[in-house]
């Protein structure tokens, strides 16, 4: 019998893309602000996420929540190591 791995996302039917989105907002949130109840609204408000996205956000914000001070700026560095990852391509593409 195969070995399958059912992921939260799977679970609660959300497109993996979609999650990453949720992801980054959240962490995008929790860097800029200590209030979880006004990042939550937000996150509902400007990604109109629905019931299952919502507790998938609050599912990464409580376990974003519980890292450790380091392990919190390794998520972050490498979110900024991705971003410029990404600028580098786009001005890459753009150069073209």
């Amino acid at each position: 019998m195969e070995n399958s791995q059912v992921t939260l996302l799977d679970g609660l039917g959300i497109v993996e893309k979609r999650g990453f989105a949720i992801y980054e907002q959240v962490l995008e949130g929790m860097c800029n602000s200590d209030n979880i109840s006004s990042l939550l609204r937000d996150l509902v408000c400007d990604m109109e996420l629905d019931t299952k996205e919502m507790v998938f956000a609050s599912y990464v914000v409580g376990k974003l929540s519980s890292m450790q001070e380091e392990e919190m700026a390794r998520v972050i560095m490498l979110r900024d190591l991705k971003n410029l990852a990404q600028d580098i391509v786009d001005n890459a593409e753009n150069n073209s």
